[in-house]
């Protein structure tokens, strides 16, 4: 058998269970944003790692290295606010191959330098090793979240409202556009790919959901609606009906499905890389909600309901109700 015929989460689910061999002070451990770990304080240590690899996730010649150094503690960030927590400490372990110079690995720590200094996390050590291959970059985070805050993935419940905190689908179509030679207009192009390349991370929004202890439930969409949808669904044991209507799509993501004669349904449910929030708020708390989102300057759209049941369907603008499955990025899925 292949990695690939079970897909990176049926793989995640064949290791889980050998995964806390001490559990004595662990929360949460795999199959969440973060692990949460109890220190005996006020706050639970939230812990993270990611990484990004040449070819898989990047190209060189796609932005300069700060682009990537950046994007590499971002999406790491993203895992931290999904679980309403603020960030404290990174570690940076990177595998550097012949082709890379010092200028650019100058470069991706300078990038990741700068965005650390916007949320005040420190750059405190890792790891430097040579590579065979390609150029790896990888990320451990820590944070902390008052422990009555805490947001994970398997706490959603039927009659909970389904937000999003910013527009979907806008990275998807921003890497179709930088691996094809598809020409849109810049004021189209540049935005979508931006959106791929220098995510930011929903911090502020993770913390706001989390103190009005009225988000039962969160997690980043790293990996597409539908997966990340999924994820709560199964985690919750529960199912979920979206309203297509109520989905934001950003101008940029519109006008180029017009052009390249795409529906952005499809990249928003089968994207990835957004690093927006997806979350499960209670229904009576939606309108304060929105109103401290609009008063803090950020987006909160609510999307569609959990219900009772297993599954996820769509309700789209016709009245039609289709029903649909995890078709989000996976590193080793075929299909």
């Amino acid at each position: 058998m292949k990695l690939k015929d079970i897909g990176e989460f049926g793989f995640i689910d064949r290791i889980a269970p050998g995964g806390a061999i001490r559990s004595r002070g662990v929360v949460k451990g795999i199959g969440d944003d973060c692990a949460v770990i109890d220190i005996a304080g006020p706050d639970y240590l939230l812990v993270t790692t990611d990484l990004l690899v040449e070819k898989v996730h990047f190209l060189m010649e796609w932005a300069p290295a700060e682009t990537f150094g950046a994007k590499a503690l971002a999406v790491n960030l993203s895992d931290i606010a999904a679980c309403g927590g603020r960030a404290e400490d990174a570690f940076v372990s990177i595998a550097v191959p012949e082709h890379v110079n010092l200028e650019w690995l100058e470069g991706l720590y300078r990038g990741m330098s700068d965005l650390a200094r916007q949320y005040n996390v420190n750059l405190l050590g890792g790891d430097t090793t040579s590579s065979r291959g390609d150029m790896v970059i990888n990320v451990a985070l820590t944070g902390l979240v008052p422990r009555e805050e805490v947001m994970f993935r398997h706490t959603a419940r039927p009659g909970n409202v389904i937000a999003v905190t910013g527009y979907l689908g806008e990275s998807r179509a921003g890497l179709e556009l930088l691996l094809s030679s598809r020409d849109l207009p810049s004021d189209i192009a540049e935005p979508l790919k931006r959106a791929h390349l220098a995510p930011r991370p929903h911090l502020s929004e993770g913390r706001s959901l989390a103190s009005s202890r009225a988000c039962t439930a969160a997690i980043d969409v790293s990996d597409g609606l539908s997966s990340d949808l999924w994820h709560l669904c199964a985690d919750s044991g529960i199912a979920a009906v979206l309203q297509e209507g109520a989905i934001p799509v950003s101008d940029a993501l519109a006008r180029a499905g017009d052009l390249l004669g795409i529906d952005p349904l499809k990249w928003i449910i089968r994207g990835g890389e957004d690093y927006v929030l997806l979350v499960a708020l209670e229904a009576d708390a939606v309108k304060n909600l929105k109103q401290t989102a609009d008063a803090e300057g950020w987006m909160l759209v609510p999307i569609g309901e959990f219900v009772e049941g297993r599954g996820m369907r769509i309700i789209r603008r016709d009245g039609s109700t289709e029903s649909f499955g995890p078709t989000g990025w996976d590193h080793f899925r075929s299909d």
